[in-house]
């Protein structure tokens, strides 16, 4: 069995490196590599749960998953639209890929001094991929990304919008948010946790995190900065908590005043009052998905759309009837299939599942955190949290729960966080330390 869990394990490490290498590995294996360790994740996740009847206990989560299951096939008969049970049940599954499939590596992960060294390593690598595609992007400019398969070059507040490494601008950020945090607090960690620590490096991070955002050119990695925030208030107890919120508040409202003039701040502006109206012809495409999404929330309370309807990469196999049923232009259908309506992992799911949808998917998160509150210690716990309401507040303008790049680098940090679970730093060295 030890065999079997290990060769699974470095089996999903291997898809992990060649997803996070897509752009470089030229193997037809790529095309279909997160799709394959979703796969696998879910096959484990049922072989687990086999086992679990068979010992007449099954855990919360997965019993969630399957009343999460159950419905989207109930779901399949209540919608108004022509769906196809096939794709219905496969975008159940991709719709909360991000937690699938860090549970189902965490039910097999031997903690074993060699796994935890592989997992540190890859996460080195990827590392400093990241960093030779961000350094040779701004070093080549435009060569980089025509190199990269890029044939539109685009530039956003003063820098060329970087395909580094990863191939797209939003991956960069996505990955300089989770590793650079996960990082930046593991290896300052301490058996006892000081809040004055935490607001030190909460206050740094800020800054580092708006001046990374103009070379990245998005602003989608500084939504860390709200989970970073909360875990901060949540150390201090009674009077001193609206001591800190005052503090926040007003280092906020400082640096808004700083930025108040910025192209970014005048972008950020624009594209909230642009998520208020169905206008088709306006051309920020996520207005329109998070518009259309709510209204399809509403319209079908409390069951919704179905899966595979809108806002996914599946729907154009299923049906485009959603589409057409909003309202929203033509102009986004094109012969490359759907463009732009990625673009709100969120709403995507509320317009899909409904109310009902959506109070299981959130019980399935919420025992995915009970699952690892029970096996991190209190310190990995609190990164653990941060870098998942990172992905959950993410949802809200990205589909970063179904992307397969954000589901390696998500997992990956994850793992990393279990690698130095118990262990910590005193005198530069990591000193193991068992809880009695």
């Amino acid at each position: 069995m030890l065999v079997i869990k290990n060769t699974v394990f470095y089996l999903f490490l291997f898809l992990f490196f060649v997803t996070f290498n897509e752009r470089i590995i030229p193997l037809t294996i790529i095309s279909f590599s997160d799709e394959l360790f979703l796969l696998i994740a879910t096959l484990i996740i049922f072989i687990d749960m086999t086992v679990q009847v068979t010992t007449q206990k099954i855990h919360k989560i997965h019993f969630v998953l399957l009343l999460y299951l159950f419905y989207q096939i109930i779901n399949l008969y209540t919608s108004p639209f022509h769906l196809k049970i096939e794709y219905v049940l496969i975008q159940s599954f991709i719709n909360i890929k991000a937690f699938i499939v860090p549970l189902a590596i965490l039910l097999i992960l031997e903690k074993t001094r060699t796994n935890y060294l592989i997992i540190k390593r890859l996460l080195f690598i990827f590392s400093i991929l990241f960093l030779f595609g961000m350094v040779a992007n701004f070093v080549l400019q435009g060569n980089w990304n025509l190199m990269m398969g890029n044939d539109k070059i685009e530039y956003r507040y003063g820098f060329i919008r970087p395909t580094g490494w990863l191939g797209a601008a939003h991956l960069n950020a996505y990955f300089f948010g989770l590793t650079f945090v996960n990082i930046y607090l593991l290896y300052n960690k301490t058996i006892t946790v000081k809040v004055s620590d935490f607001v030190k490096k909460f206050f740094i991070f800020i800054i580092i995190d708006f001046l990374i955002a103009f070379p990245l050119t998005v602003r989608k990695g500084m939504i860390m900065n709200i989970p970073f925030g909360f875990t901060v208030f949540g150390l201090f107890k009674g009077g001193r908590k609206i001591i800190f919120s005052y503090f926040a508040i007003i280092f906020v409202l400082a640096f808004l005043l700083i930025i108040k003039d910025t192209e970014m701040m005048a972008d950020t502006v624009r594209d909230i009052a642009a998520t208020t109206n169905n206008n088709s012809d306006n051309l920020y495409i996520r207005g329109l998905m998070i518009y259309n999404g709510y209204s399809l929330f509403l319209e079908f309370f409390p069951v919704g759309a179905g899966a595979a309807t809108f806002g996914t990469v599946l729907s154009q196999y299923n049906t485009l009837e959603v589409y057409r049923h909003v309202g929203l232009s033509e102009y986004w259908f094109s012969e490359d299939g759907l463009v732009g309506v990625f673009d709100s992992g969120l709403f995507s799911m509320l317009a899909e599942n409904g109310f009902i949808g959506m109070l299981l998917m959130s019980l399935f998160i919420y025992y995915f955190f009970k699952f690892n509150k029970n096996r991190l210690d209190s310190n990995n716990y609190i990164i653990f949290k941060m870098l998942t309401w990172f992905a959950i507040l993410l949802s809200f303008t990205e589909p970063v729960w179904q992307n397969g790049m954000f589901t390696v680098f998500y997992t990956v940090n994850i793992l990393f966080i279990y690698s130095k679970n118990n262990i910590y730093r005193e005198n530069g060295r990591w000193v193991k330390y068992e809880p009695l």
